[in-house]
């Protein structure tokens, strides 16, 4: 069973004890991602995730990657739109080690103004990659043309342009105010003393200041129908359609994860046996939801050949008008709730997948939700509550369509594909 503790410093402690396993996993989550940002330091959440592993006054940048090779542990890091994550495991006995380096890299890191330019070329590189895969590229896409300009919309690894304009200042001034106390959880699994795992975070991330600046998050926005096509000289065409979604605390999301496993979520689908499957129209297509703190989104995405485009659209046109008129079989929703309940269930056989999610409810709702409550949230889940859903989703007035590739049809036949 978990327990929920907190440091001098109002550090958040999320630690369970697992007797039969013999290893630890941890993870240390700052309140502090792309939706925080501004335009003009759009992807300094990355940009410091990256410069934490560049070295300390205690640890060269290969000390760090060497000190963890050698107790055959794993260490890593994951910046999204309203989190950045630094998470270790290692064997039970080595994680005063990966406690130390996590602590030191969060606490004590050098930001030299050598490795500070290195790295804006490897995260400059790492833009072009994303920028050279369209499927990656069009969703960045969708978001900037979903919430405008709101940072829901900054693409998390920054611009390029952006990028330039981050110095050593810039990075610093952004630490400092978003790596707080009262802004981080730290979420521990597996086999430990949790005592003795309490008594070492609190000498090791004791030192953190408790309070640090304002921190400005996107209130609820609207949605406005709009399009976006960027021709680009690729073999595939590539299309992402954006509806609005839930919000995290609103527990409609839950009934939409439903909605997705059987419309686009896996290959029993109704997009993917339809569109690929018995029309061959496309070699990936699938749904699923973004949840936030006062937003959320729904998005189909589908990769074909261009000249497919205005075919795929209009079958998914017709596959979301069956949606909404007939909406999920009884018999639909089951097999999606078990197809739930089997990941969350599964999920929490790794003390890794525990971790993580008691990482993320706890810096995003200040709570922890057991397997129980989730598999309680599932139940309650009915075939009236998705068909409220979908006749709220599927607002098309609020529908975005996103695409990209030697596209020689204007907006208006695209729009006129789907035929809303």
């Amino acid at each position: 069973m978990y327990k929920i503790s907190s440091l001098n410093n109002g550090i958040k402690v999320v630690t369970e004890k697992i007797d039969y396993v013999k290893s630890v996993s941890v993870g240390v989550w700052i309140g502090a991602g792309s939706a925080m940002e501004t335009a003009e330091n759009s992807g300094v959440s990355h940009y410091i995730e990256h410069m934490l592993f560049k070295g300390t006054t205690n640890r060269t940048a290969k000390d760090i990657a060497e000190q963890m090779d050698r107790i055959g542990g794993h260490l890593n890091a994951v910046t999204s739109t309203e989190y950045t994550c630094f998470y270790a495991k290692t064997l039970t006995e080595h994680y005063e080690t990966a406690f130390d380096i996590l602590s030191d890299m969060i606490i004590n890191s050098s930001f030299a103004e050598e490795s500070i330019a290195t790295e804006r070329k490897v995260i400059t590189e790492e833009i072009n990659m994303c920028d050279d895969t369209p499927e990656d590229y069009i969703h960045d896409v969708l978001s900037k043309l979903m919430w405008k300009e709101s940072p829901l919309g900054f693409p998390i690894a920054g611009t390029a342009e952006s990028i330039k304009g981050i110095d050593r200042q810039v990075l610093l001034d952004y630490r400092d105010k978003l790596y707080f106390g009262n802004n981080i959880v730290i979420s521990v699994v597996g086999f430990f003393d949790e005592n003795e795992v309490l008594a070492k975070f609190e000498q090791k991330f004791g030192g953190i200041k408790q309070d640090g600046g304002e921190k400005s998050i996107p209130g609820k926005l609207p949605v406005s129908r709009g399009i976006n096509i960027v021709k680009r000289d690729i073999e595939q065409c590539h299309v992402c359609l954006g509806l609005e979604g839930f919000c995290r605390n609103d527990s409609r999301h839950y009934d939409l994860q439903v909605m997705n496993a059987v419309f686009g979520g896996n290959m029993s689908s109704r997009l993917f046996q339809r569109v690929r499957e018995e029309l061959g129209l496309a070699y990936s297509i699938y749904s699923y939801s973004n949840t936030y703190q006062n937003n959320g989104s729904t998005v189909i995405y589908a990769g074909l050949n261009t000249e497919h485009l205005c075919d795929a659209l209009s079958v998914i046109g017709e596959e979301i008008r069956a949606l909404k008129s007939n909406k999920l079989t009884h018999d639909e929703v089951s097999v999606a709730k078990e197809q739930m309940k089997a990941a969350v269930i599964m999920g929490r056989e790794s003390v890794s997948s525990r971790m993580r999610s008691y990482g993320r409810s706890m810096l995003y709702e200040n709570r922890v939700y057991s397997m129980d409550d989730l598999i309680d949230l599932i139940d309650r889940i009915s075939r009236d509550s998705v068909a409220d859903v979908i006749d709220t989703v599927f607002d098309m007035s609020k529908l975005n369509i996103a695409v990209t590739g030697r596209i020689e049809d204007g907006s208006k036949n695209i729009i006129d594909a789907i035929e809303f």
